[in-house]
């Protein structure tokens, strides 16, 4: 394994995402409890929480990816 592997093994952590249709959705860096999609915030402002995500029909998969804020303020202000 190289040094490269091995940093990104200490940087990232189980995270829960959604995938819908082939898409996976991930938690917002600043708060873990709302989840955005490809191309956030540039070409795509949606929110989601994990229930809108399960209503619409996502199913609930683990990613490794950074930590995550937990209560942090997410709008489309302040994105």
């Amino acid at each position: 394994m190289s040094a490269m592997d091995q940093n990104k093994q200490v940087q990232t952590h189980e995270q829960t995402v959604y995938v819908l249709r082939g898409i996976t959705y991930v938690p917002h860096y600043r708060n873990k409890e709302i989840f955005v999609g490809p191309g956030y915030p540039r070409h795509n402002m949606t929110l989601y929480t994990a229930a809108d995500l399960l209503a619409l029909g996502a199913v609930e998969s683990v990613d490794f990816l950074w930590s995550r804020g937990v209560g942090g303020r997410v709008s489309v202000g302040q994105p």
